[in-house]
């Protein structure tokens, strides 16, 4: 998941540091709130208080919850910027990077993978990012504040803060453990879901024709149930998240609660305000320590799906593709419109024996050359070799003269004809 972040361009980091400033800016006003809290509730309980001077504190709770809100605005603008910015970067990449790839590394992934991991993989990506920008960086941030603030209260609302804390992190690991297995699991689902759907697609014509339609709804009922309860069975354990939440929220308010008002009623009058303002303070700050956490916890609906993306995606930016271009450009002088095969043998990538052996002819220029054979006797892998799309595995495939590994692709293309056996309509007009 790091390794995306080298994607980044400098403006973008700048984005992600201004962030972090405002972050912290929206921290220190959110965590002024209960002092100014603490304050109104001494005045309430102290008699003959002016209504004058609850008016200050007050305004500067309602200056801090507006400051707040704008710093938090500013922070999610800058968070989608960065986050479409990577997004848009990565979609790029791994499409320039699927177009320079050869038939082996295309069949190594399948079509319906990199359809995948060009849309809902980067999706993944930018969600996490837009988010964390928002959550990830000021959750701890937030917790370690809230920490500092109470540290030096009672004694007993901390460790019950602190057992809280530990019950919640308790219950999170368990999830991710059993979740993390199952969000693998649904990106290779829903990439043969995408496979099935798009030779269904395809193949419609012949799909009628043989009567098939019933067989290619059970295909597809298959990979759909298979991807649905995969996803039922991770969004159940996700779903238990958010009662779990308020299960220890309501139960450390109810812990801090009694515990002062236990120790209230063992406190002598004079120091009752005091410690009546200290609970309201410390069950402020506590719930903001535990809603620094569920703010992580929100991470861990994304984060194990977008790391799995993200090595997907790295997956293919860090494949090298097996046809490296050449240097030429031009052919053997004299040489014009003339194809050979020298000696050629060729066997695809994991097949244990050749599909072509020791193959060798010359088409001159005006000549017309037709290859004669039973399905699957290798017409369409001959001709696949001379514009490289896969690379011979012995021998040389020459074309005006000059092997097509020194070639440099473009130019070899250019000298090149290719009706393929199946046609391909893009969108568009004709013009475009």
């Amino acid at each position: 998941m790091l390794k995306i972040f080298k994607y980044l361009k400098k403006n973008e980091w700048m984005l992600v540091l201004c962030s972090l400033a405002f972050i912290v800016v929206q921290v220190w006003l959110d965590l002024k709130l209960p002092d100014y809290m603490a304050e109104i509730t001494t005045k309430l309980q102290t008699e003959g208080t002016p209504m004058s001077e609850l008016l200050i504190p007050g305004s500067y709770m309602l200056l801090c919850a507006v400051g707040s809100m704008v710093a938090s605005i500013i922070v999610g603008y800058f968070a989608a910027k960065v986050a479409a910015g990577l997004a848009m970067r990565l979609r790029a990449m791994v499409f320039d990077k699927t177009l320079s790839f050869s038939m082996e590394e295309m069949n190594s992934f399948s079509t319906a993978s990199l359809i995948t991991r060009t849309t809902n993989d980067v999706t993944q990506i930018q969600t996490i990012v837009a988010l964390g920008l928002q959550v990830i960086i000021k959750a701890p941030i937030l917790a370690v504040w809230a920490i500092v603030k109470i540290a030096d209260k009672n004694w007993q609302w901390t460790a019950s803060t602190g057992a809280a804390v530990a019950v919640l992190i308790l219950m999170l690991s368990v999830i991710v453990i059993f979740a993390l297995p199952s969000f693998q699991r649904i990106q290779r689902l829903t990439d043969n879901l995408n496979r099935v759907t798009r030779e269904h697609l395809t193949g419609l014509r012949v799909v009628r024709a043989y009567n098939a339609d019933q067989y290619q709804e059970q295909k597809f009922e298959q990979a759909n149930v298979e991807l649905t309860n995969t996803n039922l069975f991770a969004n159940r354990l996700m779903a238990m998240i958010g009662p779990g939440m308020t299960f220890i929220m309501s139960g450390l308010s109810v812990a801090i609660y009694w515990i002062g008002a236990y120790l209230i009623n063992g406190t002598a009058v004079p120091d009752r305000i005091a410690l009546f303002s200290n609970m309201v303070v410390f069950s402020s700050y506590a719930m903001q320590v535990v809603m620094a956490f569920m703010m992580v916890s929100m991470i861990f609906f994304l984060l194990p799906r977008a790391s799995i993306s993200a090595k997907r995606i790295m997956e293919v930016l860090n494949t090298k593709s097996s046809i490296m271009n050449g240097h030429e450009t031009a052919g053997k002088e004299g040489v014009m419109g003339q194809v050979e095969f020298r000696n050629v043998s060729f066997k695809y990538p994991d097949a244990d024996e050749p599909v072509l052996r020791n193959i060798s002819f010359t088409a001159k220029r005006g000549e017309t050359v037709a290859f004669i054979g039973a399905t699957g006797s290798g017409k369409t892998s001959v001709i696949n070799l001379i514009p490289r799309f896969y690379d011979v595995t012995e021998g040389e495939v020459l074309v005006d003269g000059v092997n097509v590994r020194n070639y440099k692709q473009q130019a070899l293309h250019n000298k090149i004809g290719y009706v393929p056996q199946r046609a391909v309509l893009f969108s568009g007009t004709v013009a475009s």
